[in-house]
């Protein structure tokens, strides 16, 4: 599952004004007349209005640099933000010490993701006005947006020295110390950005997604809560509140947050893909192929679909779609160790060892510390004998995921194969403790307690194994090899034939 990054753009910084010219021309006196009737509409909302007003006051007096930075913010709040720039450099060819407007032509540039030409344009302001909080503060997001946490930290705190009651440096901050693995620090940061702005709907964002950091799932759900209650269209509070439902077996709540998140954006494929996998391990199989297909229909490329889709067919028994979906997504990015995994997986279920094999180190190349992938490779091992190789993929997965009980069972089937009945018993314990639910394991403990003189043991092993799957023909038939040698001939028959 996918989790989604903690990012927001910093400060829309300052609103639109107008004022009026000691010593004006008719026409000037007309623009400003203009500039603030576009000022009046902008404050209640009206960006078209405002900017039909901007483009009159700009007609009658050209060189009125009030008129296209003020428009420029319209033009940024629509979405424009290559409209807002022009106007931006207009107003700066016009004043060449325009502050404000390197400040929003910086934010502007940020978000067109242009961070140098945000930096120089913040660097511009700081040389006009060192005293300026936003001018710091966008920088610092700026440089956190190149990767570069500290030097982003360094502004936030002059943003903070110079206006302490700013909430958002408090919260941008957080997100930079999230990223260094300073989680109570960011917790502090957004809980003061809170505490400064109890309407600060991207800080109880950010805190839920650093108390999920933290274990803390129930005070991520009211984060969550609080930032829709806020932002009633918040898509992503409500996608990581759906997440959060998830990771608790709340499949009906995780359900509803995916179905608002989707009424609010229909054609994103990560929601579709995410609902997906929460109807997958609800057990809604039709379902989760329909979202799997829909986010495929928005996005033919969706590597994460495909794979979710071919794990899905795999479990269906549709192990030739499954491989389908697999190498449709490996033409797409060759470098997801997880899809090699998997597509190993449905290979050593067809009987490919040697695909399998390959599947599974090419993962491993990947990323030497996919631990799943080494549990697997082990399980090849054993299937072609090489109980060495078997214990070594083992140990190395139990290296990296300590309760991993695939890979104490397949150490323990090698090991009961080298005849350490004593080792192999130990690690297939291990392996039930971890998994009480685990068919095979309760099959392989049976087959080593019977090969150390104890039937009673290994018939009750067998029995378990079968009530957890009543199908399970191999512990059937091994109960009836171990019914047979105690001198139960008539129920040997019955597990026999």
């Amino acid at each position: 599952m996918l989790f989604r990054p903690v990012a927001f753009v910093a400060l829309a910084l300052t609103l639109p004004f107008s004022s009026f010219s000691a010593k004006a021309t008719a026409d000037d006196k007309d623009a400003s007349f203009y500039n603030q009737s576009g000022s009046d509409k902008y404050a209640q909302g009206d960006l078209d209005g405002a900017i039909s007003d901007y483009d009159h006051a700009i007609r009658l007096n050209p060189r009125m640099a009030k008129a296209y930075y003020n428009r420029g913010l319209a033009k940024y709040d629509k979405g424009s933000l290559a409209g807002a720039i022009s106007d931006y450099d207009q107003a700066i060819k016009i004043n060449p010490d325009y502050e404000d407007a390197y400040v929003n032509r910086g934010l502007a540039k940020d978000d067109n993701n242009d961070l140098d030409g945000a930096i120089a344009d913040d660097d511009a302001a700081l040389k006009l006005d060192p005293k300026d909080p936003y001018a710091y503060n966008n920088r610092g997001w700026a440089k956190y947006r190149k990767g570069d946490c500290d030097a982003a930290i360094a502004d936030y705190n002059k943003a903070i020295g110079l206006e302490p009651s700013l909430s958002q440096p408090y919260n941008d901050r957080g997100v930079a110390e999230r990223d260094k693995g300073q989680v109570t620090e960011a917790l502090a940061d957004y809980t003061h950005a809170i505490q400064l702005d109890a309407d600060d709907d991207q800080a109880y964002y950010n805190r839920a997604v650093a108390r999920n950091d933290e274990d803390d799932p129930a005070g991520a759900l009211t984060d969550y809560g609080q930032a829709i209650k806020i932002d009633p269209k918040y898509t992503d509070a409500y996608i990581g509140r759906a997440e959060t439902e998830a990771s608790q077996n709340d499949w009906d709540s995780a359900i509803a947050d995916y179905n608002s998140a989707i009424g609010l954006k229909s054609d994103d494929t990560t929601i579709y893909n995410e609902r997906g996998l929460t109807w997958y391990h609800d057990g809604n199989s039709d379902k989760a192929m329909a979202d799997y297909n829909a986010a495929l229909q928005f996005d033919p490329r969706n590597t994460f679909a495909l794979d979710n889709r071919g794990n899905l067919k795999k479990d269906l028994g549709n192990l030739g779609g499954a491989l389908t979906d697999y190498n449709q997504a490996l033409t797409i990015d060759d470098k997801d160790g997880n899809i090699y995994n998997n597509r190993g997986i449905v290979k050593e279920m067809q009987g490919d060892l040697t695909g399998a094999w390959a599947d599974y180190t090419k993962a491993l190349e990947l990323d030497p510390k996919n631990a799943e992938a080494c549990g697997n490779l082990s399980s090849v091992c054993n299937d072609r004998g090489d109980w060495d190789g078997a214990i070594q993929n083992a140990n190395r997965a139990l290296v990296l995921v300590q309760d991993f009980a695939q890979a104490y069972n397949n150490r323990g089937v090698a090991e009961y194969q080298e005849h350490n009945l004593t080792v192999a018993l130990a690690d297939f314990d291990c392996a039930l403790q971890i998994d009480p639910n685990d068919e095979h394991a309760y099959n392989n403990r049976g087959l080593a307690e019977q090969a150390r003189g104890d039937v009673e043991a290994a018939i009750d092993d067998f029995d378990f194994a079968m009530q957890i799957d009543p199908q399970f023909s191999q512990a059937q038939h091994n109960r009836g090899l171990a019914k047979w040698r105690q001198g139960n001939f008539l129920g040997a028959l019955e597990d026999l034939y």
